[in-house]
């Protein structure tokens, strides 16, 4: 029975534009989007502290589309809310193992200094208050640290809890388990539709207390005696690297994963106890002077409901790197499906599809198909079991968080349903987006009230691209491609920095080719082949192309040669890939790997111009789309937009390069975390409008260390504006992806 109104049991405490529940990386990037641009927001979260999965409560780590470093796409890392928290959190943690604590405040700082936004924690949302049957118009929460029991109103929901109970409780429709083939053509969906979802983890870790420990395993763990028993399942632990647990200590996805969850939990710590009793005494795993050092008290969940939008994203679409009308998200977390008997499945622990391309993440999973007023994010929203396999990630999840945040926002601006808003405001939901240092698939900064569009743009300088550190060679027993910027129209010859071992010279082929994407090097047509001879020892190779061309992306692929080597650097400069085709997970194809074969162009190019900055796209894509200067120049460097005429202004955005093909969220060897700040970005800088005779300075920055940087002042009127650049974080160039210039309504 739907209840309609408002139980004296639970009193209303206050209406707001937006409700969020849950508390997860979602929760907290809706709920801060929605309050940022004017929304009144209530975040509701039953446990005491944020972030979810990536609490200190569960202790895993953030991944995304970069794929914790590994990714076969470049330039893939997450930005907006998460990429301020993974940046904060980096900057204050110096070291990894204890980082969970300290990002709990950060996540809890992030949302607390929001004016607009109330946060309620240790408070479990209890049922909804509809106004009708399609309407939601409030919740019942209790707050089990307060023994508060009350109520509160709203426009419009969020459900970002992961089990989306609020959702479920209004009847908005949803599935359970996985599809069978011949639902979706899925090539990786069961055969017969069940109601079986991915396996639940529990994290631990483990401390060397300097001598000998003893472990007695006790009488309710599990027992694997021997490595037969856990097949296929890496269990060997070097405390050289950080270590956080088994992702493979899997269970309960036979089971009903909220019904049954004390259950699952009950059942893996049987589980975890029997790992540790076989790793400390069945077999020398070398931990002798190992003990448990932390367990998490909550299992960490993969899957349960999956609500239904007006489009279920399916396996095709993100195989096929569908890019959808109405795309305000992205993914490329391969597809990695759990078998739902966990540990005790006798099949590898996980299927999982590497992805060569991002994929796109349409608004229309992003809402019930049947409450009006109630959209998702995180792991509920509108795709396949199999979909979910790459979707459900925490980044992913962030951003599809800000997406619906925003859209929350506008709804409530405009008096719509979220279906009507993907209907008539879809654009301007995605222009906020990119304004708010999200990125959107194949879009670019359309907004006409951004005054540095329309602005002519130079430099004090500008880098021309050049690769030319050998830090390795890779064998050509395999085809080896390199993806580069061209700012010419003609590209004459390419010259390889190659080493042959053979005692004659032997001719090599090269193609040429075009490419739109910086992930894409699917076309086998060659715009342009050459041949040249390689001699003995280390040289470079010249291979005349003569190719005319327009400016944009070319890869160069020399085939198989045994025998000879290619040299690379291990730091790509912006805008190219490295490539070797190879077979993964069964599929012959490109495969991107780090750095940068070297190679020389003629005549040089110089992709890394000052106009960079208001061509609309803050990421490399079918561009590098970012002004670096000439690293032999010192700094100061500077960035003038000359308006031609009198404007008024009153905010000025700024996106710097914080090295997005970089992890963020773990110590080396997966990423950087543990360096405090990221080296490209720009530390310290000063703003300069001009009066018509001289620049006036407006502001000056020091000690910067992140991204996006958002200044706003009392409105002035000037024809120019000066970025001066004193220093960086460590990099010898200033980088800068955009800059906007505004004159915002107060």
């Amino acid at each position: 029975m739907v209840r309609r109104d408002f139980p004296s049991a639970y009193p209303l405490l206050c209406s707001y534009d937006v409700v969020v529940i849950g508390g997860g990386l979602a929760g907290i990037c809706a709920s801060i989007a929605a309050s940022r641009l004017g929304s009144k927001v209530a975040l509701v979260h039953d446990r005491p502290v944020l972030g979810g999965n990536a609490s200190s409560e569960l202790r895993i780590g953030i991944s995304g589309a970069d794929v914790s470093g590994g990714s076969l796409t470049r330039y893939a890392r997450e930005t907006g809310i998460l990429g301020e928290l993974g940046i904060e959190s980096m900057y204050r943690n110096p070291d990894f193992g204890s980082s969970f604590h300290v990002q709990d405040i950060v996540f809890w700082e992030w949302v607390r200094r929001e004016p607009n936004l109330t946060l309620f924690l240790n408070s479990q949302a209890q049922e909804a208050i509809m106004s009708d049957d399609q309407n939601i118009q409030g919740i019942t929460i209790v707050q089990t640290s307060t023994e508060k029991s009350f109520s509160l109103g709203g426009k419009i929901f969020v459900d970002s809890s992961g089990d989306g109970r609020i959702a479920a409780d209004v009847g908005s429709e949803y599935r359970v388990g996985r599809e069978s083939k011949g639902e979706f053509g899925e090539s990786l969906a069961c055969d017969k539709a069940d109601n079986f979802v991915m396996s639940s983890t529990l994290n631990f870790t483990v401390k060397d207390v300097g001598r000998e420990v003893n472990f007695q395993a006790p009488s309710w763990a599990r027992s694997f005696p021997s490595d037969v028993d856990l097949p296929f399942r890496d269990h060997a632990i070097s405390m050289d690297e950080f270590f956080g647990g088994f992702w493979w200590l899997a269970y309960g996805g036979v089971l009903d994963t909220i019904k049954d969850d004390e259950e699952i939990r009950d059942e893996l710590l049987r589980i975890l106890f029997g790992i540790w009793d076989h790793l400390k005494n069945h077999g020398d795993h070398g931990l002798a002077n190992m003990t448990l050092d932390w367990i998490s008290p909550i299992p960490a969940k993969r899957e349960s409901r999956r609500f239904i939008g007006d489009f279920v994203l399916t396996e095709n679409d993100i195989r096929n790197h569908t890019i959808f009308p109405d795309g305000v998200a992205y993914g490329g977390w391969p597809i990695d499906i759990h078998p739902p008997e966990g540990i005790y499945s006798r099949e590898p622990p996980n299927i999982s599809i590497p992805l060569t391309e991002l994929y796109s993440i349409p608004y229309r999973c992003l809402y019930s198909r049947n409450i009006k007023n109630l959209l998702l994010a995180g792991r509920n929203i509108s795709v396949t079991h199999v979909a979910l396999g790459s979707t459900r990630v925490m980044g992913t999840c962030a951003i599809i968080g800000q997406a619906a945040g925003t859209a929350a926002h506008l709804c409530v601006r405009y008096g719509v349903t979220p279906r009507e808003l993907g209907e008539k405001y879809i654009a301007e939901l995605q222009q906020q987006l990119l304004k708010d240092d999200c990125y959107i698939i194949g879009l670019r900064n359309e907004d006409p009230i951004d005054l540095a569009r329309g602005a002519t743009v130079t430099a004090s300088s500008e880098e021309a691209l050049r690769v030319n550190q050998v830090d390795d060679v890779e064998q050509l027993d395999t085809p080896l491609a390199q993806i580069f910027p061209v700012s010419a129209d003609r590209i004459e010859t390419v010259e390889v920095l190659l080493e042959s071992n053979l005692t004659t010279s032997k001719e090599l082929h090269m193609g040429l080719r075009r490419t739109n994407s910086i992930n894409d090097l699917t076309s086998e047509q060659d715009i342009a082949t050459a041949s040249s001879t390689v001699p003995p020892g280390r040289s470079w190779v010249g291979f005349d192309l003569s190719a005319d061309v327009e400016s944009g992306l070319y890869w160069i692929c020399l085939p198989e040669a045994k025998g000879i080597k290619w040299c690379y650097q291990n730091e790509a400069p912006v805008g190219t890939n490295r490539a070797i085709f190879t077979k993964i997970a069964g599929m012959p194809g490109w495969r991107s790997k780090r750095g940068c074969y070297l190679f020389r162009l003629t005549p040089a190019s110089k992709p890394y111009r000052a106009s960079n900055v208001i061509n609309g796209i803050a990421r490399p894509e079918s561009w590098t789309n970012i002004w670096v200067s000439d690293p032999t120049k010192q700094f100061p460097q500077h960035l003038d937009l000359d308006f031609h005429r009198e404007r008024e202004i009153n905010a000025i955005y700024l996106t710097f390069d914080a090295a997005l093909d970089t992890n963020i969220y773990l110590p080396p060897p997966w990423g950087v975390f543990g360096t405090e700040v990221i080296p490209q970005i720009v530390r310290d800088y000063t703003l300069y409008t001009h009066n018509g005779h001289e620049w006036v300075r407006l502001l000056n920055e020091t000690g910067n260390y992140h991204r996006r940087r958002i200044h706003r002042f009392k409105p002035l009127t000037t024809s120019k504006l000066r970025l001066e650049v004193q220093a960086t974080n460590g990099d010898p160039s200033a980088r800068v992806y955009e800059i906007r210039a505004y004159l915002e309504k107060v």
